[in-house]
């Protein structure tokens, strides 16, 4: 597996993301969000790089191949989901609906802080220098993962991904939440 590592990025802001003579077949895509975008609402980059469409290059990755990274904070204290712009942030592109689930690696519990933050039960739980556990009711986790089953699936197909890869992902996407998948 190669390790693509390009930088598509803007001081400014709101300029989306220009690799779409990129191939990310095979790749782990590190996707970085910056503390300027974080601080002013613009979700806009994101959402357009998330996209459902055939033409968007991040869908060949295939699922469960993106790392999240939010740059900027690495001064601050507070957990990332702790921080109310980081929350407001994720809210805001979550309403455009992108399909988390297929692009996030489910190991690096990037799913659990969005579901932290766009979900109302949320809480952390077991907390203690340098560990945390994010805790969900069942049936919102459940349902925050359900609102991307359809897309996760289309974006599968999309990809040419297998029916047995794109079921192991699910398994280990919902598994993470503590929810066994048949």
């Amino acid at each position: 597996m190669k390790l693509i590592s390009q930088t598509h990025s803007a001081s400014t802001g709101n300029i989306l993301s220009d690799f779409r003579d990129t191939d990310f077949r095979n790749s782990v895509v590190g996707y970085e969000i910056s503390r300027f975008e974080v601080e002013n609402g613009l979700s806009d980059r994101l959402v357009h790089d998330l996209r459902i469409d055939p033409t968007n290059p991040l869908i060949h990755a295939g699922p469960g191949m993106v790392v999240f990274l939010v740059s900027g904070f690495d001064d601050d204290p507070r957990e990332i989901y702790d921080i109310p712009q980081f929350v407001e942030f994720i809210r805001r592109a979550n309403e455009s609906s992108p399909c988390w689930m297929y692009f996030a690696a489910p190991e690096s519990y990037w799913l659990h802080t969005v579901a932290f933050c766009v979900t109302k039960s949320a809480y952390v739980s077991g907390s203690r220098p340098g560990f945390r556990t994010l805790a969900f009711s069942p049936y919102e986790a459940a349902g925050f993962l359900d609102s991307q089953l359809d897309d996760c699936c289309e974006l599968s197909i999309i990809a040419g991904v297998s029916e047995k890869s794109s079921r192991k992902h699910l398994k280990l996407v919902f598994g993470c939440f503590g929810i066994d998948l048949p």
